[in-house]
């Protein structure tokens, strides 16, 4: 039975300002779903790398609700996501669209970006599910999105798990940086969390990332998002040490302080 996020705010009291806004997110997510017509063919997916014109709108005053975003200062966003020119595919890769006249740095809009366009992510692989699929170069095969998680089963096996979209695939190398592709077994550590069993971090010295890593027995009491979450000290701890997440955690966030 999975823990609520209630439970888990009474437990870790510490990371309460997270969980409560995931728990914002997952209201934004569960409203959208009334307005987010699935995809349902390859020529469906291929002209809709963003929501549908027709659902943008309700979709941007539901987020600026729930979010409590002030409406008048997004006017430039929701002009660009109106005339479609914000490709959500492009996001994955770290490709962010210049929109003149916003007033917000590049990594609020990329934070903003994440949490407006998960849904779409989320409805995209309803409609081509791709788990199984082998991550090549460490990419989702949905979304081209690198990895920050990765859980092990039965083999052993290394599955990766997609931040955007909730893919997840076997890894070709067990032991091995899905970032940078090493496989030189003195490169990685490996970090652990005394107040936490079953989560730990694999750094890699080559190129300065980590992958964050669950055993099955944190997935039997709470989703993958939530066990993320539930794992930001250990996000502090390994970028303390100059390592760095390569896309964000489920409310927006690479860099945690």
């Amino acid at each position: 039975m999975t823990i609520d996020i209630q439970t888990l705010i009474e437990q870790r009291p510490h990371l309460k300002e997270p969980f409560e806004l995931y728990a914002k997110w997952q209201r934004f997510q569960e409203q959208t779903a009334d307005l987010l017509p699935k995809i349902r063919s390859a020529v469906a997916a291929e002209e809709s790398r963003a929501y549908p014109r027709e659902s943008t709108g309700p979709i941007f005053e539901l987020f600026s609700a729930i979010f409590d975003l002030p409406a008048e200062d997004f006017v430039p966003l929701r002009r660009a996501l109106d005339l479609g020119e914000i490709d959500f595919m492009r996001l994955p890769l770290d490709e962010l669209p210049d929109i003149p006249d916003l007033a917000c740095s590049k990594d609020e809009l990329a934070s903003l970006l994440f949490l407006f366009s998960r849904p779409y992510f989320l409805a995209l692989r309803e409609s081509f599910p791709l788990d199984g699929s082998e991550w090549e170069e460490g990419r989702c095969p949905l979304c081209s999105a690198q990895a920050a998680l990765a859980t092990i089963s039965e083999g052993p096996k290394r599955r990766l798990h997609c931040s955007f979209c909730a893919t997840s695939g076997p890894y070709r190398h067990f032991i091995g940086c899905p970032s940078c592709g090493s496989v030189a077994v003195e490169q990685f550590n490996t970090v652990l969390s005394d107040d936490e069993p079953g989560f730990r971090v694999v750094t890699c010295d080559q190129c300065q990332s980590y992958v964050k890593i669950f055993e099955n027995s944190v997935l039997k009491e709470m989703t993958l998002d939530l066990a993320d979450l539930a794992s930001i000290p250990l996000d502090i701890v390994v970028q303390g040490k100059n390592f760095v997440r390569r896309v964000p955690n489920p409310i927006s966030l690479k860099i945690m302080k």
